[in-house]
């Protein structure tokens, strides 16, 4: 069907999109780390993002490129259960890394009157383990997919070659509620720890404004930008997440599976994942600098115009 060839077309696209950006990003921090600069807890936190976004587009894609175009990437109930299952689990840990990286960017720009500044020394030590710790609850909690996901024996009437069947009802209402736990507590502890940066970096702005020469405007000032950076990274997360809750509550309640909305429920899930890494590369300053040797811009490396140290997010 002509619906069908569109929204495969409409998720390889977010798909290309969004495992381009991520792989640039990786490529940036794994380079520079093979030149010799030691890895940030901030850049660590990064990769991670970026591979569990790049591991659940792909996955995605399978799923629905199953389907929507006829492929038969997805045959049975073990693959079934291993892309759902692994798509799931990537999901919950992107919503998690980031909720991590605000906190982490929270603690490595915090000033040293600040009680977050005695967890500055900690961090490089426990980035690795609290990151591998990250993969423990969200495994468990996606669990239950290993058990209701079946493949689908006509393909030729489905969306995806994949399904859900229901289970018990008390089941079900416990995971979804330590779901909307989780992501309400990783929501609240990003917006938290956004806001206390934005509010940081505002003061901070307004104590060195007098040092700047007057030509420079308070917008273009490198705290400034920054702000904005995490303005808008913390808007795209809101607004994509609340989404993706919306519809996985609704599907989670649900008796019956609705293909189109669980095709919509995917889309939104993944925009975050897709935008994100073109959002950090923008603030990152060798990005910029490399786009003024690119387009011979060489004002864009006056030292007046650096990105703020702390940065990239």
């Amino acid at each position: 069907m002509a619906v069908n060839v569109a929204q495969g077309v409409s998720f390889l696209s977010q798909t290309g999109v969004g495992v381009l950006g991520n792989s640039v990003l990786i490529t940036l921090y794994l380079t520079s780390f093979l030149m010799g600069s030691k890895l940030k807890p901030t850049e660590l936190t990064i990769i991670h993002l970026a591979l569990v976004h790049t591991v659940m587009l792909l996955t995605r894609w399978i799923v629905m490129a199953s389907g929507m175009l006829g492929l038969q990437l997805v045959q049975n109930d073990a693959e079934c259960k291993l892309f759902i299952y692994v798509y799931r689990m990537t999901r919950a840990l992107s919503i998690c890394t980031t909720s991590l990286l605000s906190v982490v960017q929270a603690i490595t720009i915090s000033p040293s009157t600040s009680y977050l500044f005695q967890l500055k020394v900690q961090i490089p030590k426990a980035i690795c383990p609290v990151l591998a710790i990250l993969w423990i609850p969200n495994s468990l909690i996606s669990t239950n997919l290993l058990f209701q996901t079946f493949a689908s024996s006509n393909t030729t009437n489905t969306d995806t070659n994949c399904y859900l069947v229901p289970i018990n009802t008390i089941l079900q209402e416990l995971i979804l509620t330590f779901m909307a736990l989780r992501d309400i507590l990783s929501l609240g502890l990003m917006s938290c720890c956004s806001g206390y940066m934005v509010l940081l970096l505002h003061r901070h702005g307004h104590r060195v404004q007098h040092l700047h020469s007057p030509s420079q405007t308070p917008k273009t000032l490198p705290e400034r930008r920054a702000t904005h950076t995490i303005v808008l990274l913390v808007s795209c997360f809101v607004v994509f997440y609340c989404g993706d809750f919306v519809f996985s509550m609704f599907l989670g309640t649900s008796m019956k599976n609705n293909a189109a909305l669980l095709n919509a429920a995917m889309f939104v899930a993944s925009g975050y994942a897709t935008i994100s890494p073109f959002v950090l590369l923008t603030c990152d300053r060798r990005v910029i600098v490399f786009l003024a040797d690119f387009l011979g811009n060489r004002t864009l490396k006056s030292p007046h115009t650096t990105v703020l140290s702390a940065s990239p997010l």
